[in-house]
């Protein structure tokens, strides 16, 4: 069982770090074509063509790619004052309730999702912008997101349940270089 704990931790943990890097370089795209945008409109007149629908669809991509580092964290809205006041069982019976709870809220987003970026790659939708690029990537990318995250809650879920209640979030010295 550890050792299958083990394979999860590193694939799931890649998998979260991967996504967090797409979100990263789309945060990048999104701050390159802002500042073209507004230098070109306020110095030449010259707005970059679709570049709020571009920002809308990066927008999207940059916070669904980081919902499985944010729960990997523990980031996430908590009510803390209530939760500290738990000790031994009460505690662990809490923290898996709400494991549970984000499990079935994340797969019920990647299922959802799916099913839309399906349906966007089988019409391949573009946007109604002035260059009419194609946005059923970023709703890939956006179910993948989901996706990722329900991975992540199911592998703290796993190490609760394996008796590893410190362990579910599970960070390691070299993860907080990141």
């Amino acid at each position: 069982m550890t050792a299958l704990l083990q394979f999860l931790d590193a694939t799931i943990r890649w998998l979260g770090t991967a996504a967090l890097a797409v979100a990263a370089v789309f945060i990048g795209l999104l701050a390159i074509v802002g500042t073209a945008d507004s230098f070109g409109t306020q110095l030449f007149s010259l707005p970059v063509p679709s570049a709020l629908e571009m920002s809308q669809a990066g927008l999207a991509v940059v916070v669904f790619m980081g919902l499985a580092y944010t729960q990997q964290r523990r980031g996430h809205v908590t009510v803390d004052i209530l939760f500290e006041r738990f000790t031994g069982r009460v505690r662990l019976v809490f923290t898996g309730l709400a494991l549970v709870a984000a499990i079935c809220f994340f797969a019920f987003l990647a299922w959802r999702t799916g099913i839309g970026a399906v349906e966007s790659v089988a019409i391949d939708e573009r946007s109604w912008g002035l260059t009419r690029f194609p946005i059923w990537p970023s709703k890939i990318a956006v179910c993948a997101g989901c996706a990722i995250a329900m991975l992540e809650s199911v592998r703290q879920f796993l190490h609760l349940l394996a008796g590893n209640p410190d362990a579910y979030n599970a960070r390691t010295p070299e993860d907080e270089v990141l």
